[in-house]
């Protein structure tokens, strides 16, 4: 109840002070353990943007409108956040869950959506996630060297979930302009970030200004160095339709 007390205090804010809100307005669409910690740091670089985490993460009455407030609150010119795929799935307070994006993109709300193409790589940044800790750290690669002992049969139950959810964005996001960000592509390595963040400015139609994360990647550079049963699990996956992820991402490459 205090909750909800707090959100409605934001929409009576959003009513007095809309002429401050932000100009711009835009979501970071896509599933968790993508490389979306790491681009609201790099997105916070930028001096006219404020971009928050996940609005969504706890219940909230009327998410759009909740969104609108939680941009009248910021001083800054854009105003981001982030919303997880299973959030959308989930939550209770949106009717039709098929119409969020849609009248999100039509209100002129801008969507980045971000996606890891190697589900493996997925499964197991989530399987680590779980073990020890969910972000990026700002104290330096220590976890780097420590090994997951994983069974088989759960990354490819999280190979699967993944691909449940990929395709539920996709259905979520067709015939909806978006800027298609990739973790592969734009964000695993730092001599990326400065073109990401280039490119969605100009999405944004804003300036660009130099960006650098405060997070260091924390797990291992290939998929030998990360598992502890490596030899297991490559076996169990030779026999499955995901044998393809061993051989499609260079951090992943099987030797």
């Amino acid at each position: 109840m205090a909750l909800f007390k707090q959100q409605l205090q934001l929409y009576l804010s959003l009513v007095r002070s809309k002429s401050n809100q932000a100009s711009q307005q835009f979501i970071i669409f896509g599933r968790g353990r993508s490389g979306s910690t790491a681009l609201v740091s790099l997105l916070n670089c930028l001096p006219e943007v404020c971009c928050e985490g996940e609005i969504l993460a706890q219940p909230v009455l009327l998410p759009q409108l909740y969104l609108k407030a939680r941009a009248a609150e910021t001083s800054k010119k854009i105003y981001g956040c982030k919303v997880l795929s299973y959030q959308l799935r989930d939550i209770q307070q949106i009717p039709k869950r098929s119409d969020f994006l849609y009248e999100l993109s039509q209100s002129g709300v801008r969507i980045l959506y971000l996606r890891r193409e190697n589900l493996l790589d997925h499964a197991i940044s989530n399987l680590r996630a779980r073990n020890f800790g969910f972000h990026q750290s700002r104290l330096g690669k220590s976890l780097q060297e420590t090994k997951l002992y994983v069974k088989p049969e759960r990354v490819v139950d999280w190979i699967e979930k993944s691909q449940r959810l990929r395709d539920y964005e996709a259905s979520l996001l067709r015939d909806i302009p978006h800027l298609a960000l990739t973790y592969e592509r734009n964000l695993a390595s730092e001599t990326q970030h400065q073109s990401t963040i280039d490119t969605i400015c100009h999405y944004l139609s804003i300036q660009s200004q130099p960006a650098s994360s405060q997070y260091q990647k924390v797990s291992p550079q290939s998929l030998q160095a990360s598992i502890e049963n490596y030899s297991e699990l490559v076996s169990y996956l030779r026999s499955t339709p995901y044998h393809h992820y061993l051989e499609t991402c260079p951090a992943l490459a099987v030797r």
